[in-house]
């Protein structure tokens, strides 16, 4: 007797079930890191590898992006006055924009740490403390994170700017509305949408930048050997990954033929922390690799 084909895909709800769910693990993942990095590491460590930094000249990264940020403003006003239309989809680029500036100079301070730790034998010697190499890594750009609080301030410059942003745009909204009386409900919820999710990239771009970072300058010190310049490779790393990620996501949207902006903001948040999820896995490989490499030497 025949038995009745049945279809091996999932129904729809089920697919929208496990597409949240995989967001939600990409989220915590990139969450958890961000937490970790953001705050001062109190360890023995962390004393050590600070003393390394204060050894070395630094430039003041928060003085030199704020004056940077206010030639960046001047820039995005001008650009508003002549393409007001497509200054929303130009919102991750400006954001990435100023992110970059200080994430490479952070980079400019870990990748010259660890490799300097590295030639001095000082991180196999302290990788055998509990929980091991990768918590070294991960120490490593606490201290560089946190060394004159700009991590803090900037993180706070970011939410006042998302809540800034979402007021005014707010406000434009009741404006236009008064003024057109045919819009829908669906429509306005559209339209807050938007804006909602403007304000959370905002917000989370911050993270996102400062993350994928510290992890491209842990994974280039690590993999980049010989003579080879690992302070500009992990720089032009990030820079490519910036630009790829916005060209990804104006790609995708114009694949879709669909130009909803709320679909490109998430899916430009959902691309990144695919990728710090990536980078994090590579760095846990890596480390593990090493690990028993050592081990066999042993």
């Amino acid at each position: 007797m025949q038995q009745p084909v049945t279809s091996k895909r999932l129904p729809f709800n089920r697919r929208i079930d496990n597409l949240w769910r995989v967001v939600l693990w990409l989220a915590l993942t990139r969450l958890s890191l961000w937490g970790a990095l953001s705050r001062d590491a109190r360890h023995p460590v962390a004393t050590h590898l600070r003393r390394q930094v204060g050894r070395a000249r630094q430039l003041p990264l928060l003085k030199l992006s704020l004056a940077y940020g206010m030639l960046l403003l001047v820039f995005v006003g001008y650009v508003y006055v002549h393409v007001e239309h497509v200054i929303m989809w130009l919102l991750p680029l400006w954001l990435m924009l100023f992110s970059t500036f200080y994430c490479a100079i952070w980079i400019g301070r870990i990748v010259p740490l660890m490799s300097r730790q590295s030639i001095l034998g000082v991180l196999d010697e302290i990788s055998v403390i509990p929980p091991g190499r990768v918590f070294v890594y991960l120490t490593v750009c606490k201290v560089v994170l946190n060394r004159d609080d700009a991590v803090v301030w900037l993180g706070l410059l970011r939410r006042l700017m998302a809540g800034a942003v979402l007021i005014v745009l707010v406000l434009s909204l009741c404006i236009v509305l008064s003024l057109h009386t045919e819009s829908t409900l669906l429509d306005v919820l559209l339209i807050l949408a938007d804006l909602v999710l403007a304000a959370v990239v905002i917000l989370l771009e911050h993270s996102q930048s400062t993350v994928i970072a510290c992890l491209i300058a842990i994974e280039i010190a690590n993999r980049l050997g010989g003579h080879a310049d690992r302070t500009s490779a992990a720089v032009a790393a990030f820079v490519f990954v910036q630009i790829f990620c916005y060209a990804l996501v104006l790609a995708v949207v114009i694949a879709l033929d669909t130009l909803m902006l709320g679909l490109a903001l998430f899916l430009f948040l959902l691309v990144r922390e695919l990728l710090v999820s990536v980078l994090w896995r590579m760095i846990l490989n890596g480390a593990n690799e090493e690990m028993g490499y050592l081990a066999s030497r042993a």
